[in-house]
């Protein structure tokens, strides 16, 4: 059954709610216990007795748990010490269902350790910690490797990465590591007050209970639910979950830090309150397609909300609320890819990820929560459903004991906005020189990617989009759906101009421009070129006709400016308007307003990142002198994975000349493959028989192969490798 948010109960019969199991209550703390003895006997008369053996020694050992506000179970662990040799006996084995390691120190190994989790399923990125001074032979260690750890041994390191200090152990000082630590702990402090955490919590050595589908955490872990960390204008900060808009700065234990303020007491026991919804889920899709799925309506028109499920298994109600709609999609369309896939047959759902808690004050009580339903697919392939939750209060029943249900965002439409960085390698010579005056030069850029669907719930007669916020033009941009001619799958609009204007004379068909606005471009991806700044173009003039880029005019400064564009307001939790026209109307119909789920990294971050590239092979077809560079009908494109990077989630394949451009948009990536087929893609503005133009020298012509990471947090990353 689903819930009638209308009538405050459960409805009756309507086909598309779904259930799950009783929340568990929060398990008690892990207690770790050490036990070594030795005893001798004697006789009752005068001679000597003969002493016992003594007991063997035992291997330290240093064991802990994996946990990321849930359990990361299944995590490939790796221990090295200071001379980056295996510190562990044998081979470690991945963690179990509750996140737990255990590792077997071998003999004189050399502290500091470091430790690096990474998750297989690619649902979250590696945990890291370390451990200044190894336990001695009959001793052991407990070590959490968890977010706040990974950031707190970021902390060592110039970038504020984690991985720089795997990438180069000898940044690990143990001293400044024990300092950071008790400072970090000091800014928590209302927050373990809060979740009455006893005194001595150590973020690395405290021993944690990590949440699973069948056990909840303890307070230990029930902090990674409620403190967000980002990093916000390349600073890694904590905030709460209630107030994600009022970052602090991570501390570095020299300078006084700011305490963060305690989280709403509505939102400590939030994660247990929903994590009924993944239980539910993971019920629901351990049956087989043809049970989960009764019936379906495939003959609904994108432009409605496309394809919907009709009925599914009583195990599949109970989960959404009658009305849940989320950008324009009801229950039985948002969950339908992810229902009639045969992939999610025997999917596990984590416990939810709240991303922002809204709590509200009024009589009606109706507190909200943005979430993220990570979850690991039948072939180990991760992925996550981003969606509302909300509380209606006096719903819960006996069977179903929360009062919170899967209720969506409510739109009407289908958009979104999120946080860009990309790796932009230039493979034409002499970039900004003839006949390359355009080319872009090799380094990383970062911006904003909005995206409007223009095929999806009501997008029949969207003719523009103006969105307005931080870090965009103080007029808004502009967009609106590409020019028929360009033969093209994608199904977002493009950016049409950065000057607000939605009059349908001028907010006509967009060029070839993408949806990425592009604030901030370093000088390029090595060395100090990485993490030093270069102009946007023309920002040192007053030709500002460059739509895809932030310019100095854009927001009320002098030409030369170099400070006008603010990341410290480009946080998680920043807010942004979309007002939608139609054809016939010169007033918006619709006005929503999205925010960031991740904080916008300035470009100069990019050489902190691990980045996925392109084949030798697959460069190939972005050389007009070999002849992978000729016409093609489809391309081979391939990726070397880096071991430390996200999966790549699709492809796309850009090509253009002085007639048109021809653009295979998105083409997805099964799970585990490093190589995929891009077709000319066929449809709008699509010739019979379209193939891609071939690359000339010319200055005209050109190629982009983008990669876009897996990413599982609500950000854009790419990799995009070009000609031209």
């Amino acid at each position: 059954m689903r819930h009638d948010p209308a009538s405050h109960r459960p409805a009756g019969t309507c086909p598309l709610s779904w259930p799950g199991l009783l929340a568990t209550a929060l398990a008690t703390a892990l207690a770790t216990a050490l036990v070594a003895g030795c005893g001798s006997g004697g006789s009752s008369n005068d001679e000597a007795a003969t002493p016992e053996a003594p007991a063997a020694p035992t291997p330290p050992m240093v064991r802990g748990t994996v946990a990321v506000g849930a359990a990361l179970a299944g995590a490939e662990l790796t221990i090295t010490d200071r001379t980056g040799s295996a510190a562990c006996t044998g081979t470690l084995a991945p963690t179990t269902a509750a996140g737990t390691y255990e590792c077997s120190l071998k003999d004189a190994v050399q502290g500091p350790l470091l430790l690096v989790a990474t998750d297989p399923s690619g649902a979250h990125g590696p945990q890291v910690a370390a451990l200044a001074v190894p336990p001695l032979t009959n001793g052991a260690a407990v070590v959490n490797l968890t977010p706040l750890t990974t950031a707190i041994v970021g902390r060592l390191a110039p970038d504020g990465s984690a991985l720089t200090v795997v990438a180069t152990p000898t940044l690990l000082d143990a001293a400044r590591l024990s300092a950071i630590t008790q400072a970090v702990v000091a800014q928590l402090a209302p927050v373990l007050t809060a979740l009455q955490m006893p005194a001595g919590y150590d973020p690395f050595a405290t021993p944690l209970v990590a949440a699973t589908s069948t056990q909840a955490g303890n307070a230990a872990d029930l902090l990674l639910d409620v403190v967000r960390i980002t990093a916000v204008n390349g600073v890694t900060t904590l905030s709460t979950v209630d107030r994600p808009d009022a970052p602090v700065a991570l501390a570095d234990g020299v300078t006084a830090a700011p305490t963060l303020a305690a989280p709403v007491l509505a939102a400590l026991d939030l994660t247990a309150s929903l994590q009924r919804a993944s239980n539910a889920l993971t019920q629901c899709f351990a049956l087989p397609l043809a049970q989960r799925v009764l019936s379906t309506d495939t003959t609904v028109a994108l432009a409605d909300g496309g394809p919907t499920l009709l009925s599914v298994a009583p195990a599949c109600e109970d989960i959404t609320a009658d009305d849940y709609r989320h950008n324009g999609y009801t229950a039985g369309q948002a969950f339908y890819a992810l229902m009639t896939s045969n992939r999610m047959t025997g999917a596990h759902f984590l416990p939810p990820e709240v991303l922002q808690f809204v709590d509200d004050t009024s009589a009606a009580d109706r507190d909200a929560a943005v979430i993220n339903l990570r979850y690991v697919d039948a072939s180990g392939e991760a992925g996550s459903l981003f969606t509302v939750a909300r509380k209606f209060p006096g719903t819960a029943t006996t069977t179903r004991p929360t009062d919170w249900w899967l209720h969506g965002n409510q739109f009407p439409v289908d958009v979104g906005i999120t946080a860009s960085i990309r790796l932009n390698e230039q493979l034409a010579p002499n970039p900004g020189t003839a006949p390359f005056f355009n080319a872009s030069s090799t380094r990383f850029e970062s911006g904003l990617n909005v995206y409007v669907n223009m095929r999806g719930p009501g997008s029949r007669g969207l003719r523009a989009a103006r969105v307005k916020g931080p870090g965009l033009p103080n007029a808004g941009l502009v967009y609106t759906p590409p020019m028929a001619e360009i033969c093209t799958s994608q199904d977002w609009l493009n950016i049409q101009n950065k000057d607000g204007i939605v009059d349908p004379a001028v907010a006509v068909p967009s060029y070839d421009t993408g949806s990425i606005f592009r604030l901030q471009r370093s000088l390029g991806i090595e060395g100090t070129a990485a993490t030093t700044v270069r102009p946007n173009p023309n920002a040192g003039n007053r030709n500002n006709s460059n739509v895809l880029w932030a310019h100095p005019l854009d927001y009320g400064r002098e030409p030369g400016s170099t400070d006008y564009v603010d990341f410290a307001a480009l946080h998680a939790g920043a807010s942004y308007s979309f007002e939608l026209f139609y054809e016939g109307e010169t007033d918006a119909r619709h006005t929503v307003t999205r925010g960031l789920l991740t904080a916008v990294m300035p470009a100069t971050t990019g050489g902190s990142l691990r980045w996925n590239r392109t084949t030798d092979a697959t460069r190939e077809m972005l050389d007009p002198a070999k002849p992978a560079g000729g016409a093609q009908a489809s391309f081979n494109v391939a990726w070397t994975q880096d071991p430390l990077a996200e999966r790549v989630r699709s492809i796309g394949v850009y090509t253009w000349d002085a007639e048109r451009s021809v653009n295979q948009g998105t083409v997805a990536v099964p799970r585990g493959a490093t190589a995929v087929v891009a077709n000319a893609p066929t449809g709008s503005g699509c010739d019979s028989g379209e193939t891609f133009p071939a690359l000339l020298a010319d200055g005209i012509s050109g190629r982009s192969i983008q990669l876009r990471h897996r990413m599982l947090d609500g950000s854009s990353k790419d990799t995009m490798t070009r000609y031209n």
